[in-house]
This record gives C-alpha cells, sequence and structure tokens, in this order.
C-alpha cells in the first residue's frame, strides 16, 4: 500500500482521509463525541481539493443527521439491504419464469439460506 500511496500525494491524503472516516465510525462512542467527529472529518476533507471528494462531503452533510444516529443504537439495515440484493439477482437470473409459486418459493430459499 505505501508503494501505491507513494505515487500521489493526493491519493496519499484522500487514503489517510477515507481512514479517519473508518476510525471514527468505529470508535465513537456516543451520539456528541460522533457529532464532533464527523464535523472534524469533513473539515479535513475541506482541505483536500478534488471533485470526488466535495461530491463525498455534500452527501455527507446531506445525510449528517442519519449518519449520526447509528451511533445512539448502532443497528443498521445491512441485512435487508443484503437480502434486497439477492432478490434483484434471482430476478435477473429467473427473469421469464412461468412459474410464480415456482419463482417465490426461489425467492424465499435465496433469501433464507444460510450464509457463512
Amino acid at each position: 500500500m505505501d508503494e501505491l500511496l507513494s505515487y500521489s500525494s493526493l491519493l496519499r491524503r484522500v487514503w489517510k482521509w477515507k481512514e479517519a472516516f473508518t476510525t471514527w465510525y468505529n470508535c465513537s462512542p456516543n451520539v456528541a463525541v460522533a457529532s464532533l467527529g464527523l464535523n472534524r472529518w469533513c473539515q479535513l476533507g475541506e482541505k483536500i481539493d478534488h471533485e470526488a471528494v466535495k461530491s463525498t462531503l455534500k452527501t455527507m452533510r446531506n445525510w449528517q443527521e442519519e449518519i449520526i444516529n447509528y451511533h445512539r443504537c448502532r443497528w443498521t439495515n445491512a441485512i435487508v439491504e443484503g437480502r434486497h440484493n439477492r432478490i434483484k439477482v434471482y430476478q435477473r437470473r429467473h427473469y421469464f419464469t412461468c412459474n410464480r409459486d415456482g419463482y417465490k418459493a426461489g425467492i424465499l430459499v435465496e433469501c433464507n439460506r444460510n450464509r457463512f
């Protein structure tokens, strides 16, 4: 990773900024600290002059309340999103299935299969 980051100072700064977000997300103990940390992280991003970073900052500011809410109860909808993705993939594979009951049963099997 160090070799890749040595090619561009911008790449190194963006990577460090991304890592700071991961640390903030995993290590903020409560809402107050999380709110301060997210504001500090956004301020760091403002110092990076790149369109992708600016777009990310805009999105993060638009969804700031929802992002901070994670630190209230530590729940995500990852399971729901994963099942939704499996249904969409199943639909693509079985687009013209004539047997509606078999189609519905297949979705139930796909979504309730243990993933290890």
